[in-house]
């Protein structure tokens, strides 16, 4: 009865462990804002902005600005979801006649959406650190066996292979299209397109959101893998 009772929190810290570094991959990534100025270029955002921009119906002349204003645009936008979508209304650029708000209505309604989640999550975030802390120590005490790596690697296959067959089955937009309706309030919009919102443009969605996918994914992998050497220094596992 014993042993199942550590396995069962041997199984739960794995959990955790995965949660947590996925939220630390989150923090990470956004104090880089995702690695916006690598897509920027590689992932054909200029491109993007440069032939949609002018097609906008709402907001002229954002296809004049440069890279480094389109760059500390993006950034605003990250500092804002961060912060409980503080600022957002505040984003602008400039033209001949002045500063242009870079947001419309519906659009900040939807990134202040985002902006809820984000701090949801955050809470989620803290919450899971902190009963992941108090688990391992309360497993090391017990002289539990931590996973081996290994047995950390099968774990990080099976998530691998579920995510990418059911990317496979149903199909990457419409995955992505139904996170969106099952996660944000009814009746708010959040498919935008490109020639009526600039975020929308400047984000060339949903290609940004792939690209940060894969990066957080990368980096939660890396970060769940480090976790448990660190844990098999300290507490060497008998699973070899």
């Amino acid at each position: 009865m014993k042993n199942t009772f550590i396995k069962l929190q041997t199984g739960l810290w794995i959990i955790l462990s995965l949660w947590v570094a996925l939220w630390l991959s989150w923090q990470v990534l956004a104090q880089v804002n995702f690695g916006y100025a690598l897509w920027y270029q590689a992932g054909g955002i200029q491109q993007n902005i440069e032939h949609y921009a002018p097609l906008n119906k709402y907001r002229p002349d954002f296809a004049q600005t440069s890279d480094e204003v389109r760059l500390q645009l993006f950034a605003g936008i990250v500092n804002a979801i961060q912060n409980q979508g503080q600022g957002l209304n505040q984003l602008a650029y400039e033209n001949d006649t002045g500063k242009i708000p870079l947001l419309r209505q519906p659009e900040i309604v939807h990134l202040q959406d985002v902006a809820n989640l984000v701090s949801f999550l955050n809470t989620l975030g803290w919450g899971g650190l902190i009963l992941w802390i108090s688990l391992s120590v309360g497993l090391m005490a017990k002289n539990a066996h931590f996973p081996s790596q290994k047995q950390a690697g099968l774990v990080i296959f099976g998530l691998v292979f579920a995510l990418t067959l059911t990317l496979i089955s149903f199909g990457a937009e419409r995955v992505f299209y139904q996170l969106h309706i099952w996660i944000f309030p009814a009746g708010h919009q959040w498919f935008f397109y490109y020639e009526d919102s600039l975020m929308s443009t400047m984000m060339k969605a949903p290609h940004l959101f792939a690209y940060i996918g894969a990066s957080l994914l990368g980096l939660n992998i890396a970060l769940f893998m480090a976790i448990i050497q660190v844990f098999q220094a300290v507490k060497p596992t008998k699973f070899e």
